[in-house]
């Protein structure tokens, strides 16, 4: 049965007259609904009792049924209104899938502790029958796990360029110098490489793509730093240089959620571009109404920082 039917079964009188009007016998349609002539007959005299119209003549013999003035507009406005209801139809699909629905998402660790809280916070009010898998990796993972059919969409940095990804938003975000408040760089808006020569130095491990661009640009430019700690986790990275342990460099501040006691000095020199937030999920396949809302969240919060 199809999306009209369905919707036209709900309202008897409206389907008779259209697939009589369609087909030019009263019982053509009745063949059609399954359902006697006489049955028929009855929904479309009720119809016309209710206008107060006829809407077709009946003195035409063998040559068929004939739409009257009124029948005509009564056909026109119907297609209207079929047309309505079933967008409407779809837009409560959406709704319900909203209602009972999973969103399983892959995010980048910092990412997770800035804008998500709150993204999830109002999709959790506004939908509360919907379920959340949050998974917390780097994007290389993500990226293997949204290829595995395990997330439905993705949110983080340095995802591979492929024909596979359809990416919904991008953010770019500067490189800064992060140090504890009372480091005598702290002061400042921006450095050079150059400047934090001789530095004790917390990096990211050899796993996520930004510490070979690190390595490489010291190399390109001379520069000598002192490594005393190297981690997977943007977090505990963060922690340390509040602590005082050295310094590092990081890709974006919090945008919306926390407040650090380090300072952000600019980067300016780097020989590559700092990699863009993206939003993104595998193309081709059909997105569930729960990563639709997700995407729209994300791309408004891009949009106002200028995404």
């Amino acid at each position: 049965m199809s999306p009209h039917s369905k919707i036209l079964g709900r309202l008897p009188g409206l389907r008779h007259f259209i697939e009589v009007a369609q087909l030019g016998s009263f019982r053509a349609a009745a063949d059609k609904l399954h359902v006697a002539p006489s049955a028929v007959s009855k929904q479309i005299k009720n119809l016309e009792f209710a206008l107060d119209v006829e809407l077709f003549r009946r003195d035409r013999g063998r040559g068929g049924l004939e739409l009257t003035e009124a029948g005509e507009i009564l056909v026109r406005r119907c297609a209207s209104v079929v047309n309505e209801l079933t967008i409407a139809q779809d837009e409560i699909h959406q709704l319900q899938g909203l209602q009972r629905g999973h969103l399983r998402l892959g995010v980048n660790e910092v990412l997770a502790s800035d804008l998500l809280p709150g993204i999830l916070r109002d999709m959790s009010y506004n939908h509360p029958g919907l379920q959340f898998t949050i998974v917390v990796e780097n994007s290389r993972e993500i990226f293997t796990r949204m290829q595995d059919g395990d997330i439905d969409i993705a949110l983080g940095y340095n995802f591979p360029p492929s024909p596979e990804i359809e990416t919904f938003a991008t953010l770019k975000r500067r490189t800064y110098v992060v140090t504890a408040l009372d480091h005598p760089m702290a002061r400042l808006r921006s450095v050079r490489l150059k400047d934090i020569e001789g530095e004790k130095m917390i990096f990211p491990d050899h796993s996520i793509p930004i510490r070979h661009l690190l390595e490489d640009a010291f190399t390109q430019s001379n520069v000598t730093v002192r490594e005393v700690m190297n981690t997977n986790s943007f977090t505990l990275l963060r922690q340390m240089v509040e602590s005082g342990m050295g310094i590092g460099i990081v890709v974006g501040r919090f945008l919306q959620i926390r407040r650090e006691k380090i300072a952000f000095i600019e980067l300016q020199d780097l020989p590559f571009d700092s990699p863009p937030a993206a939003c993104c999920r595998l193309a081709g396949r059909t997105p569930t109404a729960s990563s639709v809302a997700f995407a729209a969240a994300i791309k408004t919060i891009f949009a106002n920082y200028g995404g």
